[in-house]
């Protein structure tokens, strides 16, 4: 896929323009450092297939943004409202997320390879058919209104500090049933 890129300038001026469609786009990295957005809504942005590898985002509001298949691979969020964004298909390896509200998200295929998700909003979040592969959940809260069916757990650390093993497919829809 051949991406539009685009500075972290440059998308903030066109989001406050009007515009909401940004899918395709690739974020140009300022530096080495990588890009860090913070204090910004960015409430149902399309950043489907975007390339935002190694972002850093805080306290932004992403609520009900498209991030279907975006490439969001070590990144850090912290404090990040995600509540019902599709981030189906979305690449989340090696990333670190802190306080981040994913109530009723779509990860639906979702990759969390290496990931932490510590002390995030799990509530009615969709992780069906999505690999969560030595990842943590430590934190997390309402993980019990979450659904995992035909998830992947391998060496999953869960929210009261014990570890699902796996490897395994999830096949119960709620995730208190299954997850105990």
């Amino acid at each position: 896929m051949e991406y539009i890129y685009l500075t972290s300038t440059e998308l903030l001026e066109r989001y406050k323009a009007g515009e909401r469609n940004f899918a395709g786009i690739g974020l140009k990295r300022p530096s080495k450092a990588g890009i860090l957005l913070k204090d910004v809504d960015l409430s149902g942005i399309d950043l489907s297939r975007a390339n935002l590898i190694g972002i850093g985002l805080e306290r932004i509001n992403l609520n009900g943004a498209k991030l279907q298949g975006t490439w969001l691979y070590n990144s850090f969020l912290r404090d990040v409202n995600l509540s019902h964004a599709n981030l189906s298909n979305a690449n989340l390896r090696r990333c670190i997320w802190s306080g981040v509200d994913l109530s009723h998200a779509l990860m639906n295929g979702t990759i969390l390879f290496e990931s932490t998700l510590r002390d995030a909003n799990l509530a009615y979040t969709d992780f069906e058919q999505a690999l969560l592969i030595r990842s943590t959940l430590r934190g997390a809260i309402n993980i019990e209104h979450c659904r995992m069916w035909g998830a992947f757990v391998l060496h999953l650390f869960m929210p009261d500090g014990t570890v699902d093993e796996g490897p395994r497919f999830v096949n119960y829809p709620q995730c208190n049933e299954q997850l105990r």
